[in-house]
């Protein structure tokens, strides 16, 4: 099975959701109007919103899957027949005050198929954010796809976990910011190559209030190679085919991971420290 894939990487003007939908649906049109085979747009963490918005989130956040924003990229999705993964601040449907950072699942048919809500939440985003607790795979008509958002990418168990329930893929949705480009470059790199799985990378690009983020999206192959990066601080898409059938060949042959690995002797990690 080949799946054809796209990243967003853009500037969201923080607490602008209007502004931000409306550069999200151009670019949709973008990608759909340069890549007309495109089945998987992934945008970057927080994307309807900015990130450094503190308090204002409670103003911000949307309800699954009735969000103002769901309904617009629901319709562009049912337009052009692609799925979409966007990130946005979650308010939870029955305890309306606790919110999530949380990403969206929306199908070619314009439905929300489910949202992931960032189990590692980082820094200032515990006084805003209550952490998720699950790693869903989403079974889809382009392959078992697995979500992450930003810090979820530098711990190793998150992305094993979506590879021993078989994910295709794993789409991330990402503020990572300066000066850690490396680290970024490095995990994304790690990532693939520890499950031999592809992984789809959307960081954003611009300023906040003190921080900046400086984009790097990237499609990985399962080696932990770039088929395709936008590395300079700009606007931008990138697009690929991926070949499912590739990390299924390399895992038969010399990258036998999960025929090789030895769960019994890891009890050590599931304990907390």
């Amino acid at each position: 099975m080949k799946v054809n894939v796209a990243c967003v990487q853009m500037e969201p003007i923080r607490f602008d959701t209007v502004a931000n939908l409306k550069k999200m649906t151009d670019f949709i049109d973008q990608v759909m109007a340069e890549h007309p085979k495109t089945e998987l747009i992934v945008f970057p963490e927080l994307i309807t919103s900015g990130y450094e918005c503190g308090a204002e989130f409670q103003n911000l956040a949307e309800t699954v899957p009735d969000g103002e924003s769901m309904k617009l990229i629901g319709s562009y999705a049912k337009k052009y027949k692609v799925h979409i993964i966007y990130g946005f601040p979650e308010r939870d449907p029955l305890m309306k005050d606790v919110l999530y950072n949380s990403a969206v699942f929306i199908c070619h048919e314009g439905d929300v198929i489910g949202t992931y809500r960032k189990v590692h939440l980082f820094a200032a985003e515990k006084n805003w954010f209550r952490a998720g607790c699950d790693y869903p795979v989403f079974e889809t008509s382009i392959g078992k796809i697995g979500i992450m958002i930003c810090w979820d990418t530098a711990f190793p168990e998150v992305a094993r976990s979506y590879a021993l329930k078989g994910a295709d893929l794993i789409a991330i949705a990402t503020n990572w910011e300066k000066p850690y480009e490396d680290d970024w470059d490095l995990i994304t790199r790690a990532r693939a190559f520890d499950n031999c799985l592809y992984v789809v990378a959307a960081n954003r690009i611009g300023f906040d209030e003190t921080l900046g983020f400086f984009g790097r999206s990237k499609i990985m192959g399962p080696l932990g190679k770039p088929i395709k990066s936008l590395d300079r601080e700009v606007e931008g898409i990138i697009a690929a085919e991926l070949d499912y059938s590739l990390p299924i060949k390399l895992r038969s042959e010399y990258y036998t991971f999960f025929k090789d690995r030895r769960s019994d002797t890891f009890d050590l990690l599931s304990k907390r420290h």
